[in-house]
């Protein structure tokens, strides 16, 4: 334009508005010759008879005619219209944060979501963990640092899956080698004429064969047990205690309720056998029963034997440990017993834990998970 809308239509300049806007001019080295705002009566402007009742009912806005004069002398005339402050103002701007709040949460939970996904496949691989390692490959997803996360999971576990493989083949070759000579040395002290060394030198073999059964069971736990099943654990204490009455040992049977667990009947009954047999030779008898409380199945096996110091109740699940003092042992065993009974509780995801009792004795209590209905 080539005047003035400001002076032009007579409109009273706002010199507070003039500055604000001369100051913004220069903040973005922006140069001009003249800067004119002008105030406008809104009553005076040609506004239809609905917009001006609706007005009316609301504080209307503040109208400013705005007149900047370029540095090649012409006129650039525009509108500016200031919303007045209060509640309305207050409800914008207040929705204004709620809508720019609610798109930062959305993009958030899309970037929560991509990087928790690929996180929670590799925590169930984790879980599942098995020599199988094909089928616990986790598929590789999600930002850069999971991903190599998840890659070298993966890596990790083929090399643990390989070197388990080869502890098997290497356990099974040390069996192989070490039963065969000991077989050979049982036939040939049978065929030693004195008895009482025969007898001696049977019952030294029959130890060692003991021992090397021990070894390897306990070197062979926490691999994945494919032979688990309902099992009544009632029943199978009952079994176990049978054996030993059989040999004509002191124990006694507190019988209890049908009590189901999952795991495998061998591994089970053999820690509750190691548990009897520790009872019984260091104690002198064994009382066993079965109970359940709180969802878990437990089996407890007391004896009349002196206890274990409180300091040592932990490290005589270590294996090869010996309380020979304590204990008053005077012959037998190979210290595995309780270890290989622990690991067998907690590869069934049980625990299993020594108490003295109040009178006198041990009792080692067995918790093992029941099964959900």
């Amino acid at each position: 334009d080539t005047q003035s809308a400001v002076q032009m239509e007579s409109h009273p300049r706002v010199r507070l508005y003039e500055n604000r806007v001369v100051n913004g001019f220069e903040n973005i080295d922006f140069s001009v010759r003249t800067i004119q705002v002008g105030r406008v009566d809104i009553d005076q402007m040609p506004i239809p008879r609905r917009m001006r009742e609706r007005v009316e009912r609301r504080r209307p806005p503040e109208i400013l005619r705005v007149s900047i004069q370029l540095e090649t002398g012409e006129w650039v005339n525009s509108w500016m219209r200031l919303r007045p402050a209060g509640a309305g103002a207050l409800i914008s701007i207040i929705a204004q944060t709620v809508i720019l709040y609610g798109v930062l949460l959305f993009l958030l939970f899309l970037f929560a979501r991509r990087v928790s996904r690929p996180l929670k496949l590799l925590t169930a691989a984790v879980r599942d963990f098995s020599e199988d390692s094909d089928s616990n490959v986790v598929p590789v997803a999600g930002p850069h640092d999971v991903a190599s996360l998840i890659e070298a999971f993966n890596a990790m576990q083929i090399r643990i899956a390989a070197m388990l493989g080869e502890k098997d083949h290497m356990l099974g070759a040390i069996g192989h080698d070490l039963r065969t000579p000991l077989s050979a040395l049982r036939i040939h002290a049978e065929s030693v004429e004195d008895e009482v060394e025969r007898a001696r030198m049977v019952e030294t073999i029959s130890d060692m064969t003991e021992t090397l059964d021990d070894i390897l069971s306990l070197a062979r736990l926490g691999r994945p047990n494919a032979q688990s099943e309902p099992l009544d654990l009632t029943a199978l204490v009952d079994s176990a205690i049978e054996d030993f009455r059989d040999v004509g040992a002191a124990v006694e049977w507190e019988d209890g309720e049908k009590t189901i667990v999952i795991g495998s009947a061998n591994l089970l009954k053999r820690a509750i056998r190691n548990l009897i047999d520790n009872a019984i030779r260091y104690g002198e008898a064994a009382k066993v029963r079965v109970r359940s409380e709180d969802g878990m199945a437990i089996v407890e096996v007391m004896d009349d034997g002196p206890g274990i110091p409180v300091d040592a109740l932990e490290t005589v699940f270590e294996p090869f440990s010996r309380l020979e003092s304590s204990r008053n042992r005077n012959e037998g065993g190979s210290g595995l017993g309780l270890a290989l009974a622990r690991a067998i509780v907690r590869e069934h995801s049980g625990e299993l834990i020594l108490e003295n009792q109040q009178d006198k004795g041990l009792c080692a209590r067995m918790t093992l998970p029941l099964r959900m209905a």
